[in-house]
């Protein structure tokens, strides 16, 4: 199964408990949340860069900056991350959230999967609980526990460019020169240096995916971000502030696109060792 797993059908979502419904994108697009979450994201790549994967103990970080404040527990058989947002940075709806992740395992051959995903919103006194697992605005949080847990069993894997296609290497680099313009900045630049990583991740296979899929990567990376981009550093500052959280949701989308294909990538390779795997036990298995 996926990153999220049990995906309800759009329709199926409506008719469940407003505790099980996915959060609404307006409780999440103020600065304070944007921050808040991409402060979360921050951690968790420091806190990646920490962990002691040969370490059999409970390992555990927190960190307060600036009225958030961020857990992270590391089991056995669990990562448990937490974060909430005080009083303190005047935010105008403060959250907490809870993300039980269960480990992936060697033994069971599993890859991990999210158990609970809750966000608590107090809006002037009225607690809203809400779904996280398929908010585009936790995709990036999502994704670096799952790199977490890949780190811990010495499974995570890097891409290379030598085989990419030159083309596709030119609209790369070009996209790389426009997100280190100036004038894109704050959570607009970390959500597009993150769709520019996942871009080389997925380009060096991409012949593995669909005619389909691979039209959409193309698309995006040449000429559908790039012209977003360009588009929103020629407006005037009082209508970059308009549109802000508009690109900031459209970039996620992008994003929970392009890590869907990743899914189905890593599908691909986990076939391809299974399969050899499968040779190998006929070859020399001399039983």
């Amino acid at each position: 199964m996926g990153l999220f797993d049990s995906p309800e059908p759009q329709w199926l979502e409506k008719l469940l408990p407003s505790q099980f419904k996915t959060v609404e994108a307006s409780l999440l697009q103020d600065e304070s949340s944007t921050s808040f979450l991409s402060y979360a994201e921050h951690l968790l790549d420091e806190f990646i860069d920490k962990l002691d994967p040969s370490s059999d103990k409970p390992q555990k970080w927190k960190r307060s900056e600036g009225g958030f404040t961020i857990y992270l527990k590391i089991r056995r058989n669990l990562i448990l991350f937490s974060g909430y947002d005080s009083q303190k940075n005047r935010a105008s709806t403060p959250k907490k959230f809870f993300i039980q992740w269960e480990r992936q395992t060697l033994v069971k051959r599993n890859s991990g999967r999210c158990k609970q995903g809750t966000i608590l919103i107090n809006d002037r006194g009225r607690i809203i609980k809400r779904n996280i697992k398929r908010s585009p605005y936790f995709t990036g949080i999502f994704q670096r526990i799952k790199l977490l847990d890949h780190t811990l069993i010495g499974s995570s894997q890097s891409s290379t460019l030598n085989q990419m296609d030159p083309a596709l290497f030119n609209h790369l680099d070009r996209l790389k020169k426009i997100v280190d313009h100036s004038m894109i900045s704050g959570v607009i630049h970390s959500r597009s240096a993150r769709l520019v990583k996942l871009f080389s991740e997925i380009l060096p296979e991409i012949e593995l995916l669909d005619l389909e899929e691979r039209h959409i990567v193309k698309r995006m990376l040449s000429t559908e971000l790039p012209d977003l981009l360009t588009g929103y550093i020629s407006l005037s500052s009082e209508n970059k502030e308009i549109r802000h959280q508009d690109l900031f949701q459209a970039l996620c989308q992008m994003e929970l696109t392009l890590h869907e294909f990743l899914e189905k990538l890593e599908g691909h390779r986990l076939s391809r060792v299974d399969h050899l795997l499968k040779v190998s036990k006929i070859r020399y298995d001399k039983q």
